[in-house]
């Protein structure tokens, strides 16, 4: 009677055994385990494997003819099981929680909503696998994961809005990511590994002149912690409409463009006080030379070429200069330029974005030729807004209207698009600017879900850049 007794005790654990190890399979099949932002079933069935082998393990060092799969008492059966219990729950918690999570929220309150329901099943799970005396003092066991409910919920609340808004991007040889902000005059500086790491202030480098002052912490604008920002003389150039979607700060100083040249020199234009910016990749303010007479920029409107800088005009003109602002050469295209310039890899070729076209200038020669975009649908009057070059002679045009990427063969050949209007990693709310880096790599800004977005050459979402919640004037 003893022994049958104990077989029928034996049964609910074997049940629960099974029924995790098939949580977790499911679990790695509905929601395969990712790795940055690829995912992961191999690995993650590898783990499920090992954990149901483990937590079904006989009793016994070894298998006897009929081997039972209750729970040993003692020895070292019970915490190979009990591993394998723990690595089930693992690879479970591993697939849920590193799902990727919509652009629009922050991502402490995604993991935190799905961590909860993970942590109260498994206090759920653990309360039939204890002893009868441990049972009885179950309180623990309910107290313990709701405390951490608790506080994951109270953690998932960002303690400041949301207020980066990237718009144009340059990435330098080492992976340097400098991206500016559409609603403030700074400059934010991400390391390869996109973590955060200083920001610029190109209207105070302007005013202080050279050295200026360099990187400065990440954090508020208005200086309330101290970080001993001095404050910028407001200038006096005139507002262009189309460079003014947002009022900006006492800075006062309005981006059209970011670029990198050679040694890893980032240029930005103070078109408001005619100033041409280049900065070392320490931050310091290395030169400043004035702009061409009368000069009114396009979106996107610098670009580098070796050693040359290449500015664009909104009324159509490209003017070549050197490192020292000594004009080399001026083109004029037969229209406006609405959405900036691009130069290719190999540094021989121009491309500007127009209204309705794309022209491509020979920067040896001067010779032009075009091609015409898609007819403009939906109602914005002008919805391409940026043009990259890249290698494999593709161009990359973001399409405000359609929240995507169109990528065309530079003699204008459609080769699809990427993304589309959605909250989540690959896809778009407003695109702002592109860049490329030495290994092929496309970064797209996008300030309405407010995230860069890096992009393979095959078009496959890689890597996000994210600010902290800081505000730049609060």
């Amino acid at each position: 009677m003893r022994r049958n007794w104990r077989r029928i005790t034996a049964v609910p654990g074997v049940v629960w055994r099974i029924a995790l190890v098939a949580g977790a399979v499911g679990c790695c099949l509905a929601l395969p385990p990712r790795i940055g932002l690829h995912p992961a079933l191999a690995s993650a069935l590898a783990v499920v494997v090992a954990g149901a082998a483990a937590a079904l393990w006989p009793r016994g060092a070894r298998w006897p003819r009929r081997p039972s799969l209750a729970p040993p008492r003692r020895g070292a059966g019970r915490w190979v099981r009990w591993s394998g219990v723990a690595l089930l729950w693992a690879a479970i918690a591993w697939c849920v929680v590193s799902q990727v999570a919509p652009l629009t929220e922050p991502r402490s309150l995604v993991w935190s909503l799905r961590g909860l329901p993970l942590v109260l099943v498994a206090g759920v799970w653990v309360w039939p696998q204890l002893s009868q005396r441990w049972q009885r003092r179950a309180l623990a066991a309910m107290v313990l994961p709701t405390g951490i409910a608790l506080a994951l919920v109270a953690w998932s609340s960002p303690p400041h809005p949301l207020d980066f808004q990237p718009y144009y991007v340059a990435v330098d040889g080492h992976g340097t990511l400098y991206v500016s902000d559409a609603g403030s005059p700074v400059i934010r500086v991400f390391a390869p590994d996109g973590t955060l790491r200083a920001k610029l202030r190109p209207g105070v480098a302007s005013n202080q002149g050279i050295p200026g002052p360099g990187f400065m912490p990440p954090g508020p604008y208005n200086d309330p912690d101290g970080l001993g920002v001095p404050r910028a003389t407001p200038g006096t150039g005139t507002v262009s409409a189309t460079l003014r979607p947002y009022p900006f700060g006492a800075d006062d100083f309005w981006f059209c463009g970011l670029a990198v040249g050679t040694h890893d020199r980032l240029y930005v234009p103070d078109w408001m006080r005619g100033r041409m910016l280049r900065f070392a990749p320490d931050g310091r303010l290395e030169a400043r030379w004035p702009l061409p007479n009368g000069y009114h920029p396009s979106l996107g409107c610098v670009a580098t070429a070796g050693n040359d800088v290449l500015l664009s005009d909104e009324h159509g003109t490209i003017v070549r200069l050197d490192a020292t602002g000594r004009e080399l050469a001026r083109w004029t295209l037969p229209e406006r330029s609405t959405g900036g310039i691009s130069v290719a890899p190999d540094g021989t070729t121009l491309f500007a974005l127009a209204l309705t076209r794309v022209y491509r200038l020979n920067l040896a020669s001067g010779a032009t030729s075009s091609w015409v975009l898609p007819a403009l649908s939906g109602p914005l009057g002008n919805p391409y807004q940026a043009i990259l070059a890249a290698s494999g002679n593709r161009l990359f045009i973001t399409d405000l209207g359609q929240h995507r990427v169109d990528v065309y063969r530079t003699d204008g050949q459609s080769e699809g698009v990427w993304g589309g209007p959605g909250v989540w990693p690959g896809q778009f709310g407003q695109v702002g600017g592109l860049a490329r880096d030495a290994a092929g790599l496309i970064y797209v800004a996008d300030f309405d879900h407010r995230v860069v977005q890096r992009f393979t050459g095959s078009g496959e979402i890689d890597a996000l850049y994210r600010s902290p919640d800081d505000d730049e004037f609060d």
